[in-house]
């Protein structure tokens, strides 16, 4: 039963570690942030819209996993391993996965085309020296972090909010926050993993220059803010925005120190996945 167990184990860990390096995690997580944007906007979720978010995520990360291959040789071994001979066709299928992305929202939602270039026009923007003898946006100590929420946040909300009739400004901005809280949150938990990589190729981060504990800290108070987006909302989504609020509280406090990278991904990042099905649940139990 043991070794039975220790199998299965190693299965999971393989299948999952493959997952994460070759970006169709995080691709997934892209598309259920994105239909977890219509849950709490109170507006049926267009499948498709959600699965142009997965492959515009998909592209994104793997281009990202190209350029950003020194700091991963030290912080995921296993993204340079599957890189390793690979960066050709990862070019090739990630443009590829960005180009039907466009096109599907193009077919479905034409006005919508701007949005689903935003995370693309912020990597070029912030990797990017636009003025002679400013530094890059990437250099700017957290600003990655930023650059990283606002882009996503606004991608999750404003695709779902374009389908909402009537719109509700205020709605709109507490999902808006909502997701942008969480993916600032996120990011950060992620530098306190990479802190050892970040700190040795000299990346200012926040959890470099501030420690764990302040970083921790910061974050628990970024989360509760979260809390005032719970007005807003309607009566019904409010029990599922609370569990994700005190979810976080729970992971900040666990992730604050360096754990296992599959915990983390899958606990953090896969949050919204747990959030899609516990509404799935509750709304089956007739409580969403």
């Amino acid at each position: 039963m043991h070794e039975d167990f220790n199998e299965f184990s190693n299965l999971f860990q393989r299948v999952f570690t493959f997952l994460m390096v070759s970006s169709l995690f995080i691709a997934t997580t892209g598309f259920f942030e994105t239909y977890l944007g219509y849950v709490l906007l109170g507006v049926t979720p267009d499948v498709l819209v959600c699965f142009a978010v997965f492959l515009m995520t998909f592209s994104i990360y793997s281009l990202d996993k190209i350029t950003n291959s020194n700091e991963d040789a030290i912080n995921m071994p296993e993204r340079s391993i599957f890189l390793s001979g690979r960066r050709k066709i990862v070019l090739c299928y990630s443009l590829a996965a960005y180009a039907l992305s466009a096109l599907l929202i193009l077919l479905d939602k034409p006005l919508a085309i701007p949005i689903i270039f935003i995370p693309l026009a912020a990597n070029a923007v912030y990797g990017s020296r636009l003025i002679p003898g400013i530094p890059r946006l990437k250099d700017v100590p957290v600003v990655k972090n930023f650059v990283v929420a606002i882009s996503w946040a606004l991608v999750t909300a404003l695709l779902p909010a374009m389908q909402m009739m009537p719109k509700n400004d205020s709605v709109i901005a507490s999902v808006l926050y909502f997701m942008l809280a969480k993916v600032f949150i996120n990011a950060v938990l992620f530098d306190v993993r990479d802190v050892k990589g970040d700190r040795d190729m000299g990346i200012r981060t926040m959890p470099v220059l501030l420690g764990t504990r302040s970083t921790t800290a910061i974050l628990l108070g970024l989360n509760s803010t979260l809390l005032l987006c719970l007005i807003h909302l309607g009566s019904t989504l409010r029990p599922l925005a609370l569990i994700m609020v005190l979810y976080g509280y729970v992971y900040i406090l666990y992730f604050s120190k360096r754990r296992s990278p599959i915990a983390l991904d899958f606990f953090v990042d896969g949050q919204w996945m747990i959030a899609v099905v516990l509404f799935l649940v509750l709304k089956g139990f007739g409580l969403s």
